[in-house]
């Protein structure tokens, strides 16, 4: 994989997204994929820098809104990062069923479940 065109996964996406990091970590970039079914909504976020932090995820004004915070101390030097993004998606989305899990690698995948039509 050589650009990001070639991608053939969320997981290609993530990987690829990685390795970029990794070799110009002065960016402040945070990479995010989104997808949908018949079912749901899908949003995957790179959350990695995070993980000794906090990291929540809250439904408000009907967004889906994700906050993240970690503080660091290297002796007398204390620095915070944080990062703030809010998520609309199209059509009627169970904002109440909306679920999220980290994984172990610093993945974040919201799950936004779709009202269909039969369901009114």
């Amino acid at each position: 994989m050589d650009t990001w065109g070639e991608a053939k996964s969320v997981s290609d996406l993530m990987s690829s997204y990685r390795h970029i990091r990794e070799r110009n970590s002065q960016q402040e970039k945070q990479v995010m994929a989104f997808s949908e079914d018949d079912q749901n909504h899908k949003v995957v976020l790179d959350v990695h820098d995070f993980k000794s932090g906090d990291v929540k995820v809250r439904v408000e004004d009907k967004q889906v809104v994700v906050e993240g915070r970690v503080e660091k101390e290297d002796g007398d030097f204390k620095s915070m990062k944080s990062f703030c993004r809010r998520f609309n998606f199209p059509g009627k989305v169970n904002l109440e069923a909306v679920t999220s899990a980290v994984s172990s690698d610093g993945v974040l995948t919201i799950t936004a479940p779709k009202i269909s039509e039969e369901s009114k």
